[in-house]
């Protein structure tokens, strides 16, 4: 008889992006990262936060969950996860007994919800960086003195070590000029002008559904560990490109503005949390957008044999605004990619981004109502994006840049919010003139309008300018 065990973490995007604090985010991440080392042996497997073990008695099987309960209190307070088995786990009917388990890992998920942190009851001391009671007196530099919290403690105890592993890991990709920056403020933003930062949250479209089809538990161990692979891999390809075009391409301008460590310049990325389809990264915020596109295709190509792609969330904000907030509407711009394509039953990648320029309390939904459509109807966007028409966009969105004036532009983008009658004397004043023709390649539909059965596409197009990395226009 053979035992099934499955282990599920709980709410890593909140235990990872909780903090203002990079070197918490990284910290964080590396303990996610490493939580099931020594657990996901040859009778088992892992991935985005899950892992799945053969064992051959019930004892072993409880062992296996006391003993991570007993790593979450030593090693990674605050985290916590939900466990199950059961007997009669037959590998020869695979899919019906995962079924099972799964089915009982969501009733215990409904039961119970593991306590891992101890609660501030007003008579402790107060963590600086949290809302929890403080446990340790940090005794280094710069935090020498803070009351930390054991949640934040292991975190940043943790940071050394996610640091020297990442470097590690890319270093064929980032070379002897190169080293990932450790605080947000190293991500290259232009001192003393408004400086932004992207978080970028990619996530595979349909990857339950592929394990769902695997017949074997060997199956679904190889997809799992290709899966993690083929992530890894299209985000170092990535930094490759990245690096070759700050180096000596159209990003060159950056080197005049790297922060360095010595004789090395950090690279305005930063990883911060890759799980099996699941990944997060951030960077200065010009980058992101063009980031984005280059990982989504690079693991679509990778996977291709699959027919696997992804939906991703690009959100912009000035370094200063709460990491958690812009982290979370980058979770919600990729679930409106997600939507978009499945309602639109396509199987290719898509994107949808956003500029927060003020607070972000509401839900996407309600954000671009109140910021986004006019009183008579008319809607001043179409993302989320197919990659491939995204890609056009991109190309119109430099064209224009590089054609119209600063002045211009503005222009254009006040009067989308104007009346139709202002939109039109708007397009009678630009089509008297040559230099003012709007850059529509592969978009014929708004070759002679601004806006086209109620939507435009310039507003998206103007947008996109201020989240690309392009030297400064007239």
């Amino acid at each position: 008889m053979q035992y099934g065990v499955i282990v599920d973490l709980r709410a890593i995007q909140d235990y990872i992006f909780s903090s203002n604090r990079l070197k918490d985010n990284i910290g964080a991440s590396y303990l996610v990262k490493h939580f099931f080392d020594g657990f996901n042996t040859g009778e088992g497997f892992c991935g985005g936060g899950n892992l799945f073990r053969l064992c051959r008695d019930e004892h072993e099987a409880k062992q296996i969950i006391r003993d991570l309960s007993i790593r979450i209190y030593e090693k990674c307070p605050g985290l916590s996860f939900s466990a199950t088995y059961i007997s009669d786990f037959d590998t020869e009917a695979f899919q019906d007994s995962m079924d099972k388990l799964q089915k009982k890992l969501r009733e215990e998920k409904n039961r119970r919800q593991q306590q891992s942190t101890l609660p501030s009851y007003g008579i402790n001391a107060q963590c600086g960086s949290s809302p929890y009671s403080a446990e340790f007196v940090c005794k280094t530099p710069p935090d020498e003195g803070d009351l930390l919290s054991r949640q934040v403690y292991a975190k940043r105890q943790a940071a050394t070590s996610a640091v020297q592993e990442a470097q590690k890991l890319y270093q064929n990709e980032l070379g002897t000029e190169f080293i990932l920056p450790e605080s947000f403020e190293d991500l290259g933003q232009d001192k003393g002008h408004e400086s932004f930062i992207a978080v970028i949250h990619i996530d595979g479209n349909q990857i339950g559904d592929l394990f769902l089809n695997q017949a074997s538990f060997a199956a679904c161990k190889n997809l799992s560990a290709e899966i993690n692979s083929a992530c890894e891999l299209a985000f170092a390809k990535m930094l490759s490109m990245a690096v070759k075009e700050i180096s000596s391409g159209k990003w060159q301008h950056y080197g005049k503005r790297l922060k360095k460590a010595g004789r090395q310049k950090y690279l305005p990325i930063r990883p911060l949390f890759i799980g099996g389809d699941d990944i997060t990264f951030i960077s200065e915020g010009r980058l992101g957008l063009s980031l984005a596109i280059e990982f989504m295709n690079q693991f679509s190509q990778i996977m291709k044999h699959h027919d696997v792609s992804s939906s991703a969330g690009v959100a912009l904000a000035k370094t200063n605004y709460p990491f958690y907030q812009v982290h979370k509407l980058a979770n919600s711009l990729c679930r409106s990619a997600k939507n978009k394509r499945l309602a639109a039953k396509s199987k290719s990648d898509h994107l949808d981004f956003h500029i927060i320029s003020s607070s972000v309390n509401q839900d996407l939904v309600d954000i671009r109502k109140d910021n986004y459509q006019l009183g008579d109807g008319r809607r001043l966007y179409q993302r989320p994006y197919s990659i491939a028409d995204l890609q056009v966009l991109v190309n119109n969105a430099e064209s224009l840049h590089r054609k119209w004036p600063n002045s211009k532009i503005k222009d254009l983008r006040s009067v989308l919010y104007q009346s139709a009658e202002q939109c039109d004397a708007f397009e009678a004043q630009r089509k008297s003139r040559e230099d003012l023709a709007l850059p529509v390649k592969g978009m014929d539909a708004f070759k002679d309008s601004l806006f086209v059965n109620g939507e435009t596409i310039f507003l998206d197009m103007i947008e996109i300018i201020e989240m690309l990395a392009l030297e400064d226009s007239q």
